[in-house]
């Protein structure tokens, strides 16, 4: 009970730093890269976990998940970046520092610890937390500084991996992780200072073959990908994910939309049409003024990194794709009863939404738009629907200015003017520059 009061603590001191301007381009907290501090690795791994958490659902979820459209910016700077004309470089300066400062450089300094003293299990975590970092990143950033980087004064200007290095790494990390997780945990055991599994090594290993799923995915790899979710979570108990306290220590949608900013997202018309053509009862959940009492982006809000209803449609994807059959066919459906569920929607709603054959046609008549369509709205707020749409262009946009909807994130405006290895800062095309696995 003392080491979970301990992490409330941190929660509610990290998150009563945050400025308005946080809120703006993000929920960071500067720290020095170069000047850490020592501290036991069981106060380290619940501050940067739940770094990753408001790092997911703070700048990666807001961004991403406007481009595709299931919210919109409708007020302020959210009005600009919706129109796509606000998107500069300095939009993107709090996301690259979360991901540099406040997640890789935090993970370098645990992991050191770990390696010294033999914390077998804790490096395990590292690298799968690593992977997923840079997962997400890349993703949106394409080539990033990476082997070279956070080397300090050895490497003030680090020059870029490519992303298929970057993605390298990332599969490499996770077979480490699972390895190391398999494996004997060395002189210090996990326990309740990993607030995502609290020490659960199973779920751990769950997890990484789920993030190495996704990442195969990309790599159009889709029977190895269908291959690593079918091993990966056995129901959504397993999902990596993080559980907000409560209102002092609230999830990143919840305290963006109580800091001054109401009124600066709402949920997008294009994703309410899709759910009424559909009679999708979700819709009653995800709708609503974007203030305290939205029924869904509540303060104890449940943070989602990777899903087991993810992982139900990266099989039912495969499966369509290779023709069709029932072990598809039931992913597809186990997938949208998980969303149910994690919108408090019960079977009986669960079930009158699958029976309208729009829904589901029946075994061997699954179409991949019908897939990604519910997968789409499965994953409201999750960053990866920006992946799966520009893989699949599922769901159809128009883009709300122009003719293009962006395909990537610009560079941070301060990578741009301190890094000399950085390309020139008008040679990014956000509209047309697509990341590798995108080419």
């Amino acid at each position: 009970m003392k080491l979970l009061n301990k992490i409330l603590f941190i929660c509610l001191i990290f998150f009563s730093l945050a400025s308005c301007e946080d809120y703006i381009e993000g929920d960071a907290i500067n720290s020095d890269p170069n000047n850490p501090t020592s501290v036991p690795i069981s106060a380290q791994l619940p501050a940067f976990q739940i770094q990753i958490a408001d790092m997911t659902g703070g700048d990666f979820s807001r961004f991403n998940c406007m481009l595709v459209q299931q919210i919109e910016g409708v007020a302020r700077q959210w009005s600009s970046f919706n129109q796509y004309t606000g998107l500069t470089p300095n939009r993107f300066d709090s996301g690259w520092r979360d991901v540099y400062e406040n997640v890789l450089n935090e993970v370098k300094i645990a992991r050191a610890n770990a390696v010294e003293n033999g914390y077998n299990h804790h490096q395990g975590i590292l690298n799968v937390l690593e992977a997923y970092t840079m997962q997400m990143a890349t993703d949106v950033w394409d080539d990033m500084p990476y082997s070279d980087a956070l080397q300090g004064v050895d490497a003030l200007n680090p020059t870029y991996d490519t992303q298929a290095e970057i993605y390298a790494a990332v599969f490499s990390l996770l077979d480490q992780g699972v390895a190391q997780l398999s494996g004997p945990p060395g002189p210090l055991s996990l326990g309740s200072e990993d607030v995502f599994y609290g020490g659960n090594t199973a779920n751990w290993i769950a997890a990484a073959r789920a993030l190495k799923a996704r990442a195969l995915l990309k790599q159009n790899n889709y029977s190895g990908a269908a291959s690593e979710a079918a091993a990966a979570f056995a129901d959504a108990s397993q999902n990596m994910a993080f559980q907000y306290p409560d209102v002092n220590a609230a999830g990143p949608y919840f305290r963006f939309n109580v800091s001054g900013r109401e009124g600066d997202l709402e949920f997008n018309p294009q994703m309410r049409g899709l759910l009424e053509s559909l009679n999708d009862t979700r819709l009653g959940m995800m709708d609503g003024t974007f203030n305290a009492d939205h029924p869904y982006l509540v303060a104890d809000f449940y943070q989602e990194m990777v899903t087991f209803r993810e992982m139900q449609f990266i099989i039912a994807e495969d499966d369509v794709r290779a023709g069709g059959s029932q072990a598809g066919h039931d992913a597809y459906l186990a997938g949208i009863k998980a969303s149910f569920a994690r919108f408090g929607l019960d079977d009986a709603a669960y079930e009158a939404y699958v029976a309208q054959p729009e829904i589901d046609p029946g075994v061997g008549n699954l179409t991949l738009e019908q897939v990604m369509t519910q997968k789409y709205i499965a994953m409201y707020l999750q960053p990866e629907t920006y992946s799966d749409w520009r893989r699949t262009g599922i769901p159809a946009l128009t883009p709300t200015s122009g003719t293009v909807i962006p395909v990537r994130w610009n560079y941070s405006a301060n990578e741009f003017l301190f890094n000399a290895n950085s390309p020139d800062e008008a040679s990014v095309d956000i509209y047309n520059d697509r990341v590798g696995w995108n080419r």
